[in-house]
């Protein structure tokens, strides 16, 4: 991809400034092609005038946003791009196609937050000569962020296509991250109330919960051989200094997400350990009230034994007051360690 930026003013562009609007606009459109010049805030462009502004003079920079149910923008060809690279759905295993002065990357975008099972949605990005465009099939959470929050306050004119592609890589990496900040929290609710009483219920939570950490890693670890790609020297050797420095940074990023991820499954294997040790305890305790109200029925058991057998003895002469103390005590013994018993069951209920 080269990052000569081209000296010549484009007239057409100075021609299409009337027809431009503010990217304040939040209007949703399937084509939405933004313009950023030097350090100045950013002007929406009408999609119909895309071919004039087909070469990007200096200190300017285009995106253009795609969101097609089907098919493919032809628009972009007026861009200079190979609109077939750009299909969503056609990544491939590596992700990541150079092809003159364009630079194709496929990635996995992270849609969380309105789900509540992480999903992943392919996007196609293109890095050309001042140009970035991005196309994907459906809503994007990282995309949509910067479009309806930071586009309108973002000043990058200057700012070379490499480096705001990565700036857009890093914000996808950062759902990642709050994606498990997410996890991070319902894992702390079912730990609370693991401490009070292991259900049987809070074991399908957890078995969700490391299906998900495990979900969230295999979307990341899919895109391995493209974020190491870009950490590389020979990605591309035309890049500046600075799109190079940018490239790696994101690289390495993505080396730390992916760290992160993975300690979430040790998270849950925790919070298994916590549940199977709760789990003990209340058996433990189950076990010491057991064997307390079974000792107090045995010697209820003993003393009605000793009572009923037939020797001639000065203790069998007590007549029924003899009989009254001897069931009384008989039934202090059985309720006492019944109420005992009911009481151990409530303070494991609270």
């Amino acid at each position: 991809m080269s990052t000569v930026k081209p000296r010549r003013l484009a007239r057409e562009n100075d021609m299409a400034t009337e027809e431009d609007t503010s990217c304040a606009d939040p209007a949703a459109s399937r084509l939405r092609v933004l313009l950023f010049e030097d350090d100045q805030v950013c002007r929406e462009i009408d999609p119909d005038s895309l071919f004039a502004h087909a070469s990007v003079p200096d200190h300017r920079l285009l995106w253009v946003n795609a969101n097609v149910a089907d098919g493919l923008p032809q628009e972009l060809a007026a861009l200079g791009a190979n609109v077939q690279r750009l299909d969503p759905d056609a990544g491939g295993t590596f992700g990541l196609v150079i092809e003159g002065d364009w630079t194709y990357l496929h990635l996995r975008a992270l849609n969380w937050h309105d789900e509540k099972q992480p999903t992943q949605t392919f996007v196609a990005m293109g890095i050309g000569p001042n140009v970035v465009a991005t196309v994907h099939r459906g809503h994007i959470d990282f995309i949509a962020g910067v479009l309806g929050n930071e586009a309108d306050q973002m000043r990058i004119g200057m700012l070379e296509a490499t480096s705001f592609a990565m700036g857009l890589l890093d914000r996808m990496l950062t759902d990642y991250l709050d994606a498990r900040d997410a996890f991070e929290s319902s894992l702390d609710r079912i730990e609370l109330l693991i401490l009070r009483r292991a259900r049987p219920g809070y074991l399908a939570e957890l078995q969700s919960l490391r299906h998900k950490a495990s979900k969230l890693r295999r979307h990341l670890a899919a895109q391995r051989d493209l974020f190491d790609a870009l950490g590389r020297p020979d990605f591309d050797p035309r890049l500046s200094d600075s799109a190079q420095r940018h490239c790696r940074a994101v690289s390495l990023r993505y080396g730390h997400v992916v760290s992160v991820i993975e300690s979430a499954r040790e998270l849950v294997n925790g919070s298994f350990d916590l549940y199977t040790s709760r789990s003990s305890e209340s058996t433990n305790q189950a076990m010491h009230t057991l064997t307390v109200v079974t000792v107090a029925m045995g010697l209820a058991a003993t003393i009605a034994g000793v009572l009923g057998m037939n020797f001639q003895a000065h203790l069998f002469d007590a007549g029924e007051r003899g009989f009254e103390i001897a069931s009384g005590l008989i039934a202090l013994l059985v309720v006492g360690s019944g109420a005992w018993a009911l009481w151990r069951l409530k303070m494991w209920g609270r």
